[in-house]
Order: C-alpha cells, then structure tokens, then sequence
C-alpha cells in the first residue's frame, strides 16, 4: 500500500514539475486556445489560455508507469501515444490556422479506428476474446471478430466521450481523476499490480494537472490530454476485461457522449432540439449556473458512480 502511495505521490509531482514547463513552452510559442464561436459567450473570455497541457501530465503518466512496470504494457503506451500525438496534430492546426478548426471529424475518426484497430488486432491474436465472460459472452462477444469490433468502438468511442467532456475548467481531469482511482481500486482487490501502477499514476497525474486546470484554468489540456486520456481509460478496461464496467467508471463521459447523440438525431430528424446547448455541461451553463457549480456536480455523479462500481465489484468479486 506504501508503494502504491508513493507512486499517486510522485506521479502527481512529477505532473506538477511537467505541467508548468509546458505552461512556460506554450507561453513562450504563443499557442493559446480558440473558443468556438457557437460556444457560451461566457466562454470567450477564456481566448488565448494556453492549451496543450495534457503533454505534461501524460509524459507524468509515462514515466511513472514505465518506471513501475518496464516494457510490460508497451503496447497500450504506443496507444495512447497514438492518440496524443492525433490530438496534438488537431491542436496544433487549430493554432496555426487561429480558429477552433483543426482535423475535420471524419479525418480523427479515420485514425483512430486505425489505431484501435491495430491494438484490438494485437490482443486478439493474443487471445483476448476467450477471456470475454458474462453479459459480453452471451452476447456473443468471445467470437475473435466480435471481439474485435467491440473493442474498437469501446477505444473509439472513450476517446471521443472524453474529448467532448473537456469544455469546461477542470472537468474532464477532476473526472478522469476519480475513474482511475476506481480502477486503482479494482485492480488492488484483482491483484493485479502492473495494471494497478498504470491507473495510480494516470490519478495522481490528474491531481497534479488539476492544480493547473482548476478553479481558473492556466493551461488546458487541449485534443493531446481529452484524447489519450479516453484511450487510456479504455486500454485498462479492455485489457482487464472489465468492458461494462467502464460504463459506470466512466458515467459522465456516457451521459456527455450521449446528450450530443441525442440533440444531433433529434435536430435532424425533428428540428428539435432538446438541451439548450450540447454536451450537457454547457446545457446547464445556459440555464445559468456558474461553471464552478456545473463541474462540481459533474464530480459528484462521477464520483458516486464510480464509489457504486467499486463497492459492486466488490460485493460480486
């Protein structure tokens, strides 16, 4: 337990250390973020905060992990450095093009279905899919191809649930936060010590980026943190077979993910909308609660969704 204390502990300082030096580099290269124009208006105050954080928390991540657990899981850390260097390559041509355009929606979704792809591909030559048990095997999903597929709409689909949870300051970190400490939970009773490692570290990065992200954001994380942040939370649930339980782990990036499915079908099909704004975060920023209050309600439902899953998981385990 001391070990795992020490690593939330230094993964946390070292995000701390690596945060602000890349606060003072982006700074420095003037790349400040750009507020989509059909955003809250409250929102374009924030123009030009430096955005790209996510560079130190992940490299925090990185270093923590590989220290603990050496080559072990290289394949998820080519992932999820996969997914930071798509999200850098979107902020940085939101930077050079100096508006909130950067890859086209088809054009990240094109690679990272490659991506997952390619990781899906290699656990399922490993294997992956006879270990597939409960609700997902009797649904099929130990067949090899299902197995497969699942897998890449679950990597996908976190990636992107994540991004669009990102609007808001410290939102996605402080709820990144709490999904991996859940994880941190499950894998401690599994023992399951690399996998546990991995989460612990991704936690006490998010704590330390949080110092930076919240109340007042200095610095954002941008397209480099949402991202990979998505893929990683979703590479631990697919390598621990722990698939639904990502959903509960992962309850505010489903209901976010799902508020911008439903007012997009809806708005086609009945030119209706049915939040005020979507995803819902900025729903209730139009409704007027102040941005602190949104995020700190958000938290709550993530936290006690997570507390819930543990608390399951270790009533079932």
């Amino acid at each position: 337990m001391l070990d795992v204390i020490f690593i939330f502990a230094g993964a946390a300082l070292a995000a701390l250390v690596l945060v602000w030096l890349t606060l003072k580099a982006v700074k420095k290269a003037g790349a400040g973020q750009f507020i989509r124009e059909e955003g809250p208006s409250t929102h374009q105050t924030k123009v030009g905060t430096p955005t790209m954080g996510g560079i130190g928390f992940l490299l925090a991540i990185l270093f923590m992990s590989g220290y603990c657990t050496g080559l072990v899981y290289l394949p998820l850390f080519l992932l999820v450095g996969g997914f930071a260097a798509l999200g850098f390559s979107d902020d940085i041509l939101k930077v050079i093009n100096k508006r909130n355009l950067g890859l086209t929606f088809w054009q990240k979704i094109f690679l990272q279905t490659l991506m997952a792809g390619a990781f899906s591909a290699y656990l399922t030559f490993l294997g992956y899919a006879g270990g597939v048990a409960g609700p997902l095997a009797w649904l099929g999903f130990s067949i090899p191809i299902f197995y497969f597929l699942l897998s890449v709409f679950i990597l996908v689909g976190s990636a992107n649930a994540a991004n669009l949870t990102d609007g808001l300051d410290g939102l996605l970190a402080g709820c990144a936060l709490f999904s991996f400490l859940a994880f941190s939970c499950v894998f401690y009773l599994q023992g399951d010590l690399f996998l546990l490692m991995i989460s612990i570290s991704s936690a006490g990065a998010m704590l330390g980026f949080l110092f930076f992200n919240f109340p007042k954001a200095k610095i954002f994380m941008g397209d480099v943190g949402s991202l990979s942040t998505g893929a990683l939370l979703a590479g631990l649930a697919v390598l621990s077979h722990l698939e639904l339980l990502l959903i509960v782990f992962g309850l505010v990036f489903v209901i976010e993910a799902l508020s911008v499915i439903i007012q997009v079908f809806s708005y086609k099909l009945f030119k209706k909308r049915v939040f005020k704004m979507s995803p819902l975060h900025h729903h209730f920023e139009q409704l007027g609660w102040p941005e602190k209050k949104v995020v700190l309600v958000f938290w709550f439902v993530q936290f006690a969704a997570c507390l819930l899953g543990v608390l399951l998981f270790y009533a079932l385990y």
